[in-house]
């Protein structure tokens, strides 16, 4: 994004939309221009996620990695075998009309083996 002019109440600028290449002028408000700019600004003390870890560019062979671990099935195959039956879950039923419901979102909680908190304790001299 190049900043072409400013004056008192508008900005325009210049950017390049990644899908045709093209270059656009954009003419906004001042306010309006700071909420598209303050978009892209994390808070102090937060980092970019695509460029962090196993989501780095160069992190291929991690990412395979991974994704044998959580796919992984009991037995030891991380591809499930034509022969191996699986049981029904059982499906949770709507109060209201006993229909069959479906699972939208999950949420993970906190890992339950984490360290205990640290508490201040006092001696006391005997």
């Amino acid at each position: 994004m190049v900043i072409l002019r400013c004056n008192v109440n508008n900005v325009t600028y210049r950017w390049r939309d990644r899908k045709t290449k093209r270059s656009t002028t954009r003419t906004v408000n001042g306010p309006q221009f700071l909420c598209l700019v303050m978009q892209h600004v994390l808070p102090k003390g937060f980092r970019r996620a695509r460029n962090f870890g196993f989501l780095h560019p160069n992190s291929k062979r991690l990412i395979t990695f991974l994704k044998l671990l959580v796919f992984k099935r009991p037995g030891g195959s991380a591809t499930p075998s034509p022969t191996s039956q699986t049981t029904p879950r059982a499906q949770w039923k709507c109060a209201c009309c006993d229909g069959a419901m479906r699972v939208l979102h999950r949420r993970i909680l906190p890992s339950t083996n984490a360290p205990p908190p640290q508490h201040s304790q006092a001696t006391t001299n005997q």
